[in-house]
């Protein structure tokens, strides 16, 4: 698909002169048969000093004055605070301060989407590790004296463990609104009708649970005075205005007295997300309080034990087809697990609520989600957020109905998947930019699916294919508008300054812009500096998640950077006494067309902008389209553009033992277009160790709302010997003409569709379906028994 100028400059039409003659030209720029950086594997410019150990992160900033700031946490699950004693712990040599609720000078209030969430809790806590007060010490000995300490006095409440109770009449209120946070529903069609006409229905239950994210770098956040009234805090985020904005709430202050700047990042995933307004707000609360440095690290435990994780949910599903394989209506009930408190889970279930048909067009459709409370830690942002679990349990229904109708569960798939012109399951039109067949039919020919899917036993072991889809739409939920900004400014020697709020989590998202921009300007992409986000000089971008990073942000830099092209080859035409679609610029030159040999250097054209005066820098700002929602029936366009991506994955069971090897993984996906194939690439196979461990092996294993494995001792995730075959990923691009060269994000959706891929392989071999996870040797040895019986 061509990049339509209208359409793709549309967010940029009050920011660039439209004169004919300088549109056509960009028309050609994003329109080229081969662009000289975009779609080429490069270097990232961030990789030597990560290689070499140089790359800052969080505790690297430290200073040898800083305080530690530890939390004094509660251990029961849910209660009321009747007193906090803090006098001995004072007494102890070393403490500075301990902070509790009535010492936040601004709101106690942390919560994202509820305000149901206090900073520090002193009336009631929720669940075991609720943070109660702040100790300020001048060493990690002096800590741990006054957190023994301190004393509670607490009136015990009954605890509520699982949403079956936490629904249940007479349960106890963990919130005084009630157990259910919030609901949702979809009704498209006549459900009553659309079950009527089907020749097979398919109902069950599916259960996904907690997964910790096991970023290499625990949470961390590092403060200190800066002059008068202003705190500077360096910490790691997903969104450090977001960040910023939560820190002077919590100091009462305004947003021009808190600086956040951003660390790199050691993985997120979705946790520094939730975590790092927190502990930035502990850091900035000492240091304001104490007018001292403040540094605030968890250890691997407390950031196990106490931190976000993905949410549990439940599904119960009904699906009909009728006898020529179309699906005909679902009906789906989901309770997603909040744990103590919302956070992201109004936003994590309506996004379940309006994937619930998965990529696939049913005209019948009636969801109904609920979040409900309970006492266990809470839950918050992670990879695929929401979709993961929901495409778990829509693909295995997907697979039962083919298995149903003896259709080939990819031909059953390739019959129903959503393609331009179908409705998707809030019944929004997709006009273009849907990959999704593409991807099924390049992953079947890639795998020779047709010849080698015969399930074989050898022995002791068992082999099986299986086939999982996915889609996932890009940025915020329902009609919620959405927008990215950033900042490009071209120095005198011809080289640049790039700034974004886009955070680098080691997912190479800003990287990527930085590839936009060069190939806009045709300057060379080492003379592009990527400066790290700072909300005193970065703009406001808005947060580093939900498949948003390289869509949203790369296009506000494509604005910023078409701005400064036109200035570039003005003043580069004059130079070269040639007319505007004369030049060419490339490798930080500018050339004549006509005549290759005369050539401008960037750094020339840089010091004639200076001295006529002409602004040297841009400001680029991209906002999506805008959507709609019906609050009634839960309809409307809910995302601009999706991702697409499927599966095959070939699994082997050893029957003695149950142990489950991933062999081999076939992935595609559409990607609208690929800036950079290998940095996809890693997302792919990062991906695919993430998905093997929810899938098989990660169990957060919980009692009375304690969690009884939190380290990597006890917690098992993959490691490299078990990294399967991967085969060369199939990019698919068919792009979205509302972005820079019609870039989707692949972040979240490139896990989505492994997950149940992996599971239907396994039914594939054993014949043994399983509906929660993971799916681990016990498990599966106990199943093959019960089998035999």
């Amino acid at each position: 698909m061509k990049i339509n100028l209208k359409t793709f400059v549309l967010p940029f039409q009050y920011n660039v002169d439209k004169s004919l003659e300088y549109y056509k030209i960009l028309e050609k720029l994003l329109n080229r048969n081969e662009y000289f950086v975009v779609g080429k594997n490069l270097i990232r410019s961030d990789a030597l000093d990560k290689c070499l150990g140089k790359a800052n992160f969080t505790a690297d900033y430290l200073s040898k004055e800083s305080l530690i700031v530890k939390v004094f946490r509660s251990c029961k699950s849910h209660a009321i605070i009747k007193n906090i004693e803090t006098s001995r712990a004072m007494n102890i040599p070393g403490i500075e301060a301990i902070i509790t609720a009535r010492d936040i000078p601004g709101i106690n209030q942390i919560g994202y989407a509820l305000p149901d969430q206090p900073l520090l809790n002193d009336t009631k806590v929720h669940y075991i590790g609720d943070p109660i007060a702040l100790i300020c010490a001048q060493n990690e000995e002096a800590a741990q004296k006054a957190e023994e300490s301190i004393l509670i006095e607490y009136e015990e409440l009954k605890s509520v463990f699982d949403i079956s109770a936490a629904l249940n009449p007479d349960s106890p209120l963990i919130h005084t609104d009630g157990n259910v946070a919030v609901t949702t529903k979809i009704r498209k069609g006549n459900i009553e009708k659309g079950f009527k006409n089907s020749n097979v229905i398919i109902e069950d239950t599916y259960w996904s649970p907690y997964q910790e994210h096991m970023c290499l770098e625990t949470d961390g956040a590092y403060a200190f005075p800066d002059g008068t009234n202003k705190i500077t805090v360096i910490c790691e985020s997903q969104s450090p205005h977001l960040v910023r904005e939560k820190v002077a709430a919590i100091l009462g202050w305004k947003l021009n007295q808190v600086r956040i700047i951003q660390a790199l990042t050691g993985g997120a995933f979705g946790k520094k997300d939730d975590t790092g307004p927190i502990l930035a707000a502990y850091a900035a609360l000492s240091a304001k309080t104490l007018g001292k440095p403040s540094a605030c690290i968890y250890d691997r435990i407390e950031m196990f034990k106490t931190t976000p994780k993905r949410f549990p949910a439940k599904f119960i599903y009904k699906s009909g087809a009728d006898k020529n394989g179309n699906l005909t209506a679902i009906q789906v009930y989901i309770t997603l697990e909040c744990g103590a408190y919302a956070n992201r889970a109004p936003f994590w279930l309506w996004r379940q609520t309006a994937h619930a048909a998965g990529p696939y067009e049913v005209d019948n459709v009636a969801v109904d989600g609920r979040a409900v409370y309970t006492n266990n830690v809470y839950g918050g942002s992670f990879r695929g957020f929401g979709n993961l679990a929901l495409h778990f349990a829509v693909e295995q229904q997907i697979d039962k109905l083919a298995y149903e109708l003896c259709m080939d569960p990819l031909d059953f798939r390739l019959k129903n998947v959503l393609k331009v012109g179908s409705r998707t399951t809030c019944d929004q039109i997709l006009d273009h930019s849907v990959g999704i067949e593409k991807c099924l039919k390049s992953i079947e020919d890639a795998s020779k699916w047709k010849e080698k899917r015969v399930p074989i036993k050898n022995g002791n072991t068992l082999k099986g294919w299986g086939i999982g889809c996915a889609y996932h739409g890009n940025s915020t939920s329902r009609s919620t508008p959405d927008w990215s900004a950033a900042s490009l400014l071209m120095n005198i020697d011809g080289s640049f300054i790039y700034r974004t709020g886009i955070c680098e989590l080691g997912q190479g998202s800003p990287f990527g812009h930085v590839k936009i921009v060069a190939e806009i300007l045709g300057a060379n992409i080492e003379s592009i500096k990527i400066e790290i986000p700072d909300t005193d000089s970065t703009p406001d971008s808005k947060p580093t998640h939900g498949s948003r990073g390289l869509m949203m942000g790369g296009t506000a830099a494509a604005d910023a950077a078409i701005q400064l092209r036109e200035k570039i080859i003005k003043i580069a035409a004059e130079m070269l006494d040639c007319s505007l679609k004369l030049v060419e610029c490339k490798e930080s030159y500018a050339y004549n067309k006509e005549n290759l040999n005369k050539k401008i250097p960037f750094n020339e054209i840089a010091e004639e902008l200076h001295i006529r005066g002409l602004n040297p820098g841009a400001y680029g700002f991209y906002a999506s389209p805008k959507r709609n929602y019906d609050e009634e029936t839960g309809l409307g366009i809910n995302y601009s553009v999706y991702t697409f991506a499927s599966t095959i994955a070939e699994v082997e069971v050893d029957t003695e033992t149950g142990e489950i090897s991933v062999l081999k993984i076939w992935p595609s996906m559409d990607v609208g277009k690929a800036i950079d194939p290998i940095i996809i690439e890693g997302q792919i196979h990062g991906a695919l160790s993430q998905g093997i461990g929810f899938t098989l092996m990660e169990n957060v294993q919980l009692h009375n709302g304690n969690i009884l494995n939190p380290s990597f001792k006890d917690y098992i995730v993959p490691s490299a010997f078990d990294t399967p075959e991967v085969d060369d990923p199939i990019l698919i691009e068919e792009a979205y003409k509302h972005s820079a060269f019609g870039v989707k994000g692949v972040g979240e959706p490139s896990i989505i569709s492994i997950v149940p891929a992996i599971v239907n392989a396994i039914y594939h071999a054993t014949g043994i379906r399983f509906n929660t996870l993971p799916i681990t040797a016990e498990r599966m040895h106990k199943a093959l028994k019960e089998v035999k019986k």
